[in-house]
């Protein structure tokens, strides 16, 4: 009996060990899906120098898939589809809440922000 004992209480560390190496933990890489709650409506800019903010059809100039981006969330879904790790970072505290998008491996770290918190927008990049 004790060796069943034993057997099966080696049984149940293995089992254990298995469920804690494969276990349901999220990857904190990972960025929710767009939703109403995360992605609230209204203009999203890309922070710029000064308090000047730009349109993010500038990302474009990164590639033709960034021209229809509209919001944090959503460029940071397109940039993990490519296959890159994108961080989303929210700053809410101050008087000018931003949400920073960073992606190494493709050469992007941009802040965006509302536009009514943006104290300037440029104009629209020339299109040459």
């Amino acid at each position: 009996m004790p060796r069943t004992a034993a057997r099966a209480g080696a049984l149940l560390l293995c089992a254990l060990a298995a469920a804690s190496v494969h276990g349901a933990q999220p990857d904190k890489t990972k960025v929710p899906k767009t939703s109403a709650k995360k992605d609230p409506p209204g203009i999203w800019l890309l922070a710029g120098r000064e308090g000047e903010c730009v349109s993010p059809t500038i990302l474009a100039k990164k590639g033709p898939e960034f021209s229809d981006i509209k919001s944090p969330y959503q460029l940071a879904e397109k940039l993990q589809a490519a296959g890159h790790k994108a961080e989303i970072k929210e700053f809410k505290a101050g008087t000018r809440p931003a949400v920073e998008v960073r992606a190494p491996s493709a050469g992007l770290h941009v802040m965006f922000v509302k536009q009514e918190f943006c104290e300037r927008v440029a104009p629209p990049p020339d299109k040459k």
